[in-house]
């Protein structure tokens, strides 16, 4: 059952793939589906995801969440300046092998998956576990990308004020008003958040597909640095993860989250952030294509181990 729902996502991507060689959709429109899933139909999904009368026991657990969230980014912080260390990457593209090791793809093809494998209760406790990412991406993730430029504090400074109008931190903060209060929201309202957030699990996989398609795969394979990223990044680090977590909690949807989401592709924004704060927009598009693509099967080989240890 689980295969099969992430043969469905990674079908969307191949639609995605297609769409956008044959020019259904252009890089621009790519653009605008990216901003319109991350402000519009992810925060619709996250709200409805947490549309729950309070519970003490969800309230402890979405608690122990972030807590794991914060020793995994922890983690993820020395096992990026490790690979710094051992493999020894040129000055200019070590922030982003950081940056790509520490940030994995939670909103484009973590929510989705963790719906396909947990179903929709997983999205409330991702989208607490997801807070960190989106608190470290706008402060951490640009220290990586410009390092000890004389600028960075400056570009941090202004970036403070991007982190508390996310779109992702807003909903969560309007999610979980509304379970601490067991808010009801109308039905019309409830039903309209629930299918703008449908949206987002088709339009994330068709939108990572067609990143696919625009990167150029023969600059891969002459970069033997970024095969031991991807396997830092899908195997390793989503093992490490386990290893440390089980130690907390024998839950399978505690640990779950956690392990899944460690062994998400590079974060989409990667190449973004690399091209804002000029950093190598190339070497952070390679990896996502190279992680994503590794993924298809990754991916459904950890959901399977997790399945075996937590049946």
């Amino acid at each position: 059952m689980i295969l099969n729902q992430i043969f469905i996502l990674f079908l969307l991507m191949i639609v995605g793939y297609i769409a956008r060689k044959a020019n259904v959709f252009s890089s621009s429109d790519s653009k605008g589906l990216s901003s319109l899933l991350i402000k519009v139909t992810m925060p619709a999904m996250i709200i409805h995801s947490m549309q729950k009368p309070f519970d003490p026991q969800l309230f402890r657990e979405s608690l122990q969440v972030l807590f794991f969230s914060c020793i995994v980014y922890t983690v993820s912080f020395f096992i990026a300046k490790l690979f710094v260390i051992l493999f020894r990457p040129q000055e200019k593209d070590q922030g982003v092998f950081q940056f790509m090791i520490v940030f994995s793809n939670v909103v484009f093809m973590g929510y989705p998956v963790l719906q396909a494998i947990f179903g929709e209760e997983s999205l409330f406790y991702g989208a607490i576990y997801n807070l960190p990412f989106n608190l470290l991406v706008f402060t951490l993730g640009i220290y990586f990308i410009q390092g000890k430029r004389k600028n960075t504090e400056q570009q941090l400074q202004q970036e403070k004020w991007k982190l508390l109008l996310h779109p992702a931190i807003i909903a969560v903060g309007i999610g979980f008003t509304i379970f601490l209060f067991s808010i009801s929201l109308p039905g019309p309202i409830q039903d309209t958040l629930g299918l703008l957030g449908g949206l987002t699990t088709p339009l994330s996989m068709i939108i990572v597909g067609g990143l696919l398609a625009e990167t150029d795969i023969k600059q891969i394979f002459g970069n033997w640095r970024l095969y031991i990223l991807c396997t830092i990044r899908l195997i390793i680090f989503p093992m490490i993860t386990w290893g440390i977590l089980q130690f907390f909690t024998k839950d399978l949807l505690m640990l779950g989250i956690p392990v899944i989401i460690s062994a998400m592709p590079v974060a989409a924004n990667a190449a973004i952030i690399a091209t804002e704060y000029d950093g190598n927009e190339a070497l952070a598009s390679q990896g996502i294509f190279l992680s994503t693509l590794l993924s298809i099967g990754t991916i459904p080989l950890m959901a399977y181990l997790l399945s075996l240890f937590y049946q």
